[in-house]
């Protein structure tokens, strides 16, 4: 069965509702109570931009009307934005994206969506001028940014004029490990080979080490607005501002998201896509042993899709305790594939291992190329438009997998552009919303992640003087 969310965007739960092997209509009513329950609190979470916790703000409901909402962004900062746009067409040859988590995998996606994967390798005029995009500060492993700086070295020695590089800092705190680190190397080594090494951040607005240096050094800066944890930030500054520098269509972007959050308004699961594949992820949970949850678009470009989810699934749903202290359901595991590749690596498990999975496939329905493979079938040859291909394997893994009572679903948009990816990340943002509220926890903070940082800071502590 598919259910169109608005024009050219449905999602397809043939495999995943109304069979005897799957969730059915009588466990929706018997769970109506949650779901009711999840319906009222994200209809409660956009009136009043309150949490689940006492004094918990959650705005990213607002955030598909950024330009409209001064709260949580100022005209200063679309003006700001809209001239460090005009200036990287042309004023710099390398962007360096430099975070982690929720200030880094937003803006991955959106790079590889709209961008593709050869963008560093087109001429600076098959780019219309924007630079070539870089990401760091998303590891501690030294070789990435040593690589990094050895590239964009001997970059600068190649070119015959001076060599411009733009550095974007996100961090809302400035003192997580990866980005603050890498930060300091840049600072260090970018000026001795660069004409202009420019930095500025997306950062906390009233607190924070980065807004201490940006305040020192005088860096034009940009805020997360409060109540928008990292997960939830790609359609606030940390996405936008990144998105406006590489020329993308950011209002484009943001209309996606109002579509995806005005189409999803229903309290009743029967006319709200999103909390109704909520309400069965959830079943799916804990009724039939679902622990692991395999994102698998079929689409080369939103590869690192899969890595957001992940994030986006994993800090939001996978807590031990409900909001009132009882024990929680725990969530499921994000995995990330890619089809067809991964049909080649990942599909025999997914096919005959344990029943405990669910499959969320991505497809596209206008691809931005058309090839054609010449094949033998049957004994014959013939040819195959590769989207063709793409689409079959797609169709035959899902039921494969039905024909083994494995669960899944299908989520379909028209074609890879700014617009159908917002609503898709939008799309994300509420299931995961629905769900949380339906297991009765907070889908917006993350104590796991606070426990080994804590860990962690401990030990590089002894490295102080």
């Amino acid at each position: 069965m598919s259910i169109s969310i608005w024009d050219g965007f449905s999602v397809d739960w043939t495999d995943l509702f109304g069979q005897d092997w799957n969730v059915r209509a009588g466990d929706m009513a018997a769970h109506q109570k949650e779901i009711g329950r999840a319906a009222a609190a994200v209809a409660a979470l956009r009136k009043t931009g309150r949490g689940p916790r006492a004094g918990e703000e959650v705005l990213f409901p607002h955030l598909p009307y950024l330009f409209q909402e001064k709260r949580l962004i100022s005209p200063e900062e679309i003006a700001a934005m809209q001239a460090l746009s005009a200036e990287c067409r042309g004023g710099f040859d390398a962007l360096l994206s430099v975070g982690i988590g929720g200030s880094y995998l937003g803006d991955q996606v959106l790079f590889d969506t709209c961008c593709g994967p050869y963008w560093n390798l087109m001429t600076p005029e098959e780019r219309s001028g924007r630079p070539q995009v870089f990401f760091a500060g998303q590891t501690a492993d030294p070789e990435a940014l040593a690589s990094l700086l050895r590239y964009l070295r001997s970059q600068a020695e190649k070119k015959e004029g001076p060599y411009r590089v733009l550095v974007l800092v996100i961090s809302k705190s400035g003192t997580t490990v990866e980005p603050s680190g890498a930060l300091s190397v840049l600072e260090e080594a970018l000026p001795s080979f660069c004409a202009e090494a420019r930095f500025i951040a997306i950062t906390d607005a009233k607190k924070g080490k980065l807004l201490e240096d940006c305040r020192e050094k005088g860096w034009t800066h940009f805020v997360v607005p409060e109540g928008i944890g990292g997960r939830f930030s790609v359609f606030s500054q940390v996405g936008v501002v990144f998105a406006a520098l590489l020329g993308l269509d950011t209002e484009a972007f943001l209309r996606g998201a109002a579509r995806t959050e005005e189409a999803c308004r229903s309290e009743d699961w029967r006319t709200n896509p999103a909390l109704a594949l909520a309400a069965m992820k959830y079943i799916a949970t804990v009724r039939y042993g679902v622990t692991a949850e395999i994102t698998m678009p079929y689409s080369s470009r939103l590869a690192s899709l899969g890595g957001w989810y992940a994030q986006l699934l994993g800090e939001s749903l996978g807590k031990k305790e409900t909001v009132d202290g009882q024990p929680a359901y725990g969530g499921r595991t994000p995995v990330c594939a890619v089809g067809t590749t991964d049909m080649h690596s990942l599909t025999q498990e997914h096919q005959e291992g344990r029943r405990n999975k669910l499959l969320q496939f991505i497809s596209v329905d206008e691809p931005a190329a058309y090839l054609d493979f010449r094949l033998t079938e049957g004994g014959r040859p013939c040819t195959v438009a590769m989207s063709h291909v793409l689409d079959a394997a797609l169709r035959a893994n899902a039921a494969a997998l039905a024909s083994a009572h494995k669960m899944s679903c299908r989520i379909s948009i028209r074609k890879l552009n700014e617009e159908y990816l917002g609503g898709l990340m939008y799309f994300f943002f509420l299931t995961i919303a629905y769900e949380g509220a339906m297991a009765g926890i907070d889908a917006y903070d993350q104590p796991g992640v606070e426990a080994y940082k804590k860990i962690l800071h401990g030990d590089l502590a002894h490295f102080a003087g």
